[in-house]
């Protein structure tokens, strides 16, 4: 009888020796550095994993010392891995012989070793890719001639299996040698943009590994963008005591990012400045300053009303300012973890959702803040995948179509996230 695993199941295997890591603990160590544990995204992905979960019995992946220690990893000894290998695909090694047991009906059934890549049947090959993907090997896998040391003790029967499955299946040879690098993922946006009309800006950064990269790091519209800018001024201005905190501000704040409701950006402006739009501008630029943004993040003037400007130009944001402002969101740098949930959780409730999170398989957990002008389509949002969670930016304006600009935002969100998972 062949078992399944749980998707929560699936990300707890860690295979010792380094070469088969689960996707899912990227995921697992990224929980604990970032905090997130507790915050409303987690609430929401966990969620999503638990709606996921079959309720039937199944394999235990974690060891009595693990569980214990509260581990969120599991090693999994190669003994066990031929246990669980014979409990999914039924196929169980005979004792002392080169013949294998196939207890699917509970009857023996004997077959040389050496028929079984030729005449094994697609039902026991199609188990035996299953496995593999279930511990997130995938159907191209094949163990290496030379063992490690440590995979040493696996036994010939399970290194047959799972080691020699017809070579067509495989589409790529040792995957472990051919691990997809930050750069590979930069030279496919890059040469995707080329071939765009307009400006356009975009930043990557997958926040368990720290890795990033910008393409077009400069100045770019900013459109409702600069509204996280403002959010990050007024909870400063409440922080340091500059400003009370009251209903009617957190109303016109949640207005602001949710909804991104001009007129309430307007009128925190107003009240960041003591009654003063002006002063209220030079509020968020000095906060943009006081956290080490660049100079080419700039606000000039409020949203759709002439009272707010200051006349000296358009706001302007940079890729990077505006991934770095998310990122101090995500990791809780420069606000209580109470205000950090407070800004995430408006993030996620965001009701534009036309350009990131539509290219985004359903169901994965995204929040963002997008930016919308008649020449300029923007969008920033915090990805939390199964694989890893990352911030995508992307910037553009001066194109000839609207609507292709917001797919093109929405197909740059899929090669992204495709290339995490």
């Amino acid at each position: 009888m062949r078992t399944a695993l749980t998707k929560k199941k699936k990300k707890t295997l860690l295979i010792r020796g380094g070469l088969f890591l689960c996707a899912g603990s990227c995921a697992a160590a990224g929980v604990m550095a970032a905090g997130w544990e507790s915050s409303p995204a987690a609430v929401s992905k966990a969620a999503v994993s638990s709606a996921g979960d079959e309720p039937d019995e199944e394999v235990s992946m974690v060891s009595a010392a693990q569980e214990a220690d509260g581990a969120d990893s599991a090693l999994i000894l190669p003994e066990e891995l031929e246990s669980l290998f014979a409990e999914m695909t039924g196929i169980v090694p005979k004792s002392d012989s080169g013949t294998d047991t196939e207890s699917g009906d509970g009857s023996e059934n004997e077959q040389e070793t050496d028929d079984l890549d030729a005449d094994a049947s697609a039902e026991r090959e199609q188990a035996i890719l299953d496995f593999l993907e279930a511990v997130e090997l995938g159907e191209d896998f094949q163990i290496p001639m030379a063992m490690p040391e440590e995979l040493g003790t696996l036994s010939p029967w399970f290194i047959y299996h799972c080691g020699r499955l017809p070579i067509e299946r495989a589409k790529r040879v040792h995957p472990w040698q051919q691990a997809k690098t930050l750069e590979d993922l930069e030279e496919t946006l890059r040469t995707a943009i080329a071939g765009y009309d307009g400006s356009w800006s975009v930043y990557v950064k997958n926040l368990n590994t720290d890795e990033s990269f910008v393409i077009n790091d400069q100045p770019m519209k900013s459109a409702s963008v600069m509204k996280l800018f403002i959010m990050g001024a007024v909870y400063t201005a409440i922080e340091d005591g500059e400003l009370e905190r009251t209903d009617s501000i957190m109303s016109l704040m949640n207005a602001m990012i949710t909804y991104s409701d001009n007129e309430s950006s307007n009128q925190l402006l107003y009240i960041l400045g003591n009654s003063s739009y002006a002063d209220g501008i030079a509020k968020v630029n000095e906060f943009i300053q006081s956290h080490g943004y660049s100079e080419m993040t700039v606000e000039y003037n409020g949203f759709s009303n002439s009272a707010t400007n200051t006349g000296n130009g358009v706001n302007q944001v940079a890729a990077k300012d505006v991934g770095q402002l998310l990122e101090d969101i995500y990791r809780r740098t420069w606000m209580s973890r109470a205000v950090s949930n407070e800004m995430e959780e408006m993030l996620l409730a965001q009701n534009t959702r036309y350009k990131i999170p539509a290219g985004l398989p359903d169901g994965v957990i995204c929040g963002n803040k997008s930016g919308e002008m008649s020449d300029t389509q923007n969008d920033a949002a915090i990805i939390y995948s199964d694989a890893c969670d990352y911030i995508l930016v992307v910037l553009s304006n001066g194109w000839s179509s609207t609507d292709s600009a917001i797919s093109r935002i929405s197909s740059i969100s899929s090669m992204v996230y495709d290339f995490f998972n």
